[in-house]
This record gives C-alpha cells, structure tokens and sequence, in this order.
C-alpha cells in the first residue's frame, strides 16, 4: 500500500479544518495539521474534536505564522523523513468526497489535483486547473459552470480541451509523488501567500515531471464570497505577483508586467473604498 500523508495548514480556522478532518475520515492516509501560529484557540478544538473521535492526528505547532509555503514545508519534511512516498496538500476550507484519493493516486502524473467545486454569487462552478498569461506573469483558473454533457466527459475521461494542457494545479489540493521534492525541493518560501503552487509546477515541469488534473477527483472549497480581502492578503498578492514575473519572465517582458501590477494594486485599493 502507498503511504500517504495528507498535511492541512490551519491558521485561525477551527470549524473550516475540523469539517475538512471529518470529511477525511475514511480516508487511508496519514493525517497532519500543522498550525501557523493560530490565535484563536482553534487548536485547542481540532484536538479536543480528534480526542473525542479517537482519532490519531499528527500535529505541528508553529511560534508563528509563517505563510503557506513555510508552513506547508514543516509538514512535507516531517512527512519525508516518516517514509511518505505521496504527499497532499490540502486547505482547512475544503471538504472531500468520499474516495476523492484513490483516482489521485492511480493517476500517472506526478503532480496531480482534483477538480474543484466552488460557489460563485450562488452558481457552482468548477476549477480544472491554472494556466500563465506569459506576458504579464498572471495566473488564472480555467473555469466552467455546470454542464451535465461536459461534466460526465470530464469525470469519465480528461477529454475536455481545458484540462488536456494546464500549467499548474492548485494549492488547494495538490498531491506530490516523493521522488518531485528530491529533484526541486520544497516550496519555494519566498511566496507568503499565492504563486506557491504555480511555481513548484512549472519547476517540475521544467525538470520533466508531468502535472496533471485528474477528473474522476472532486473536492468542494468553500470560498468565501462578498467579503473583501484584508489588506495584508492584498499586499501578499502583488508581492507575490511580483517575484513570479521576476523568476518566470524573460526581462523584456517584465516591464509590461510590471506596469499591469501597478495598475492592479491601484484597483484593489479603490475597490475597497
């Protein structure tokens, strides 16, 4: 049997990660949350909910918060050195469908996430999977809503066009065969926030290893909708945006890059107004 590690950062999210423990409940893996430092007194429930089910969690505890990369990295050592030979990434706020792992793990590739559901102004949509706009060094998510005669074809078989060439998959849920982090490394720590997961896929892919949505896979993320971003998040995503174009593109298209960034911050600044 393949083991697995399933690791969840929890910061200040005690109700999202318990429900997204639950849902993971017959699950064969190994689960570990590590914890980025919460001030909440989320820990404190995640571990009272898991001693009341017998359930046995491995937990790390971080002083602080140290962003999603440093954090996720904490639990894939950990993970490494107890002989995991898949890791996932997963986020407290979603939830899995029974048997969600099995079509990841008999996937090919060696990078490989699920289709997410999401509600957006109380439609579902689906998420198969990101691509980069190569001349401003922005990701996007490819996108549908649901179509019952595009759905059924992606879950029987990857045939849709959309999921046929993607350049990364997301954060969200992303699961890692061993043998990628002994060729890249780790998460690539200068990210806080956001990019995280499009970098390490293009340096897999770049290395040769094969990303992949696999569509019999489908977990729920439960987004939060009407709510605006706390600055700190805002800033994380230019910020981010920025080392990407600076690590990504080629020098002659950065300025091009730089000024669409510029133009963004001063859009979401004014749309918090």
């Amino acid at each position: 049997m393949i083991k697995v590690f399933i690791i969840i950062l929890n910061f200040n999210g005690g109700r999202d990660t318990i429900e997204c423990l639950n849902s993971l409940k017959n699950e064969k893996a190994e689960i570990l949350v590590v914890d980025n430092g919460s001030t909440d007194g989320s820990m404190e429930k995640i571990l009272k909910q898991v001693q009341d089910d017998n359930r046995n969690l491995k937990i790390i505890e971080n002083k602080r918060n140290l962003g999603f990369a440093k954090g996720m990295n904490k639990g894939i050592r950990f993970a490494l050195k107890k002989g995991a030979e898949r890791v996932l990434l997963l986020n407290p706020d979603t939830e899995v469908n029974k048997g969600f792992l099995e079509p990841l793990l008999t996937n090919g590739a060696d990078v490989v996430g699920p289709i997410i559901k999401f509600k957006r102004k109380g439609q579902w949509v689906y998420d198969f999977g990101g691509k980069v706009n190569w001349w401003l060094g922005r990701s996007y998510h490819l996108e549908d809503f649901h179509l019952g005669g595009v759905m059924a074809s992606l879950r029987s078989a990857c045939h849709h066009p959309r999921c046929m060439s993607i350049d990364y998959v997301s954060g969200a849920c992303m699961l890692i065969r061993r043998k990628v982090f002994g060729k890249i490394g780790l998460l690539d720590e200068r990210y806080f926030l956001f990019f995280e997961d499009a970098d390490f896929c293009l340096r897999a892919q770049k290395t040769g290893f094969k990303v992949a949505l696999e569509p019999k896979s489908m977990i729920l993320h439960k987004l939060s909708e009407g709510k605006k971003k706390p600055l700190y998040c805002l800033y994380h995503l230019i910020r981010s945006n920025l080392i990407f174009v600076n690590t990504w593109l080629p020098f002659y298209r950065r300025p091009l890059a730089y000024l669409y960034l510029v133009a963004l911050g001063f859009k979401m600044l004014l749309n918090r107004l």
